[in-house]
């Protein structure tokens, strides 16, 4: 599928729609392994850079970075990177995998700000308009703005975490135009294994223990080294705002794979809410790409 001045390749919107779907499931391994975030998150990235670093290396693929500054720079998103894994783990444990995605999914109106203010530019009136509106909608979620109160909590760690990944995303997609996205994704990975090693407990549990070691490998191999490489591979042609209209799917994903594998029943408040929320991504998003 193409359109003269932007092209978009059917292979594009494939590796989107595939990496959405592999990753609105990625938060039941949030209560699948019995460890803090760190350490899962940890896990799961140095796996990541193993698994990554021999596929690369068997297809002949150099692994060095041309320029320091580069380096410095796509190891400093990998630092963003694992903060705001972390912390998005962190609001599924502390609040419900529900609270928790659509906390993280209002990064799409986060990235509608953020992604002309990088470029020099003003967001416009109607983008700071629609992030208050799914702000609003995490309000009618929240019960009580209280640090005792679980929902709370996890909307303001998923908040922190959407803001994180919009940042990532909109640093990201500038680095492609020098090195592959599995490049960029295996050195962002190294940057998260390094950071959070000496914060992670219980490591030797969770590698000695066969359940726990095949949910990390899995983790790290398909829900991370492929799904990843395809969101970034598909910034090439698809911008990070666009790309957003395509992932409003994940939620529903994992609220649902969370109710049916683990039981956990959404909040009678999540509907309402949650509406609000994603239709103020969607119809940001929808503004954003209608003439691409």
């Amino acid at each position: 599928m193409s359109r003269h001045g932007n092209t978009v390749s059917w292979a594009s919107l494939a590796q989107l729609n595939l990496s959405v779907l592999i990753m609105g499931n990625v938060t039941l391994f949030a209560k699948l392994l019995p460890f803090s975030p760190i350490t899962i998150i940890f896990g799961r990235a140095f796996f990541s850079v193993l698994l990554l670093g021999v596929f690369l290396k068997l297809r002949g693929k150099d692994l060095s970075i041309k320029q320091r500054y580069d380096f410095f720079k796509i190891f400093g998103i990998g630092i963003i990177f694992a903060i705001h894994w972390v912390t998005y783990f962190h609001a599924l444990q502390v609040s419900t995998i529900a609270i928790g995605m659509l906390a993280l999914f209002t990064y799409p109106v986060f990235s509608s700000i953020l992604e002309p203010l990088y470029g020099g530019h003003k967001p416009d009136f109607i983008s700071v308009l629609l992030t208050l509106f799914s702000l609003f909608g995490l309000f009618v979620l929240t019960p009580e703005f209280s640090w005792e109160n679980s929902i709370a909590v996890g909307v303001f760690w998923g908040l922190v975490s959407a803001i994180l990944y919009s940042i990532r995303n909109i640093l990201t997609k500038e680095m492609q135009t020098h090195y592959s996205s599995a490049h960029i994704l295996w050195v962002q990975l190294l940057a998260t294994s390094l950071l959070l090693f000496p914060f992670s407990e219980g490591l030797w549990e969770m590698v000695t223990v066969p359940v726990y070691l095949f949910y990390q490998l899995i983790l790290a191999g398909l829900f991370t080294a492929i799904a990843h490489t395809l969101w970034i591979k598909s910034f090439k042609e698809i911008s990070v705002t666009n790309a957003g209209l395509f992932s409003m799917v994940s939620p529903f994903y994992g609220i649902f794979s969370a109710w049916f594998f683990l039981g956990e029943k959404p909040p009678d408040q999540i509907w309402l809410g949650g509406g609000i929320v994603l239709f103020g991504s969607v119809f940001e998003i929808w503004r954003k790409s209608r003439n691409t």
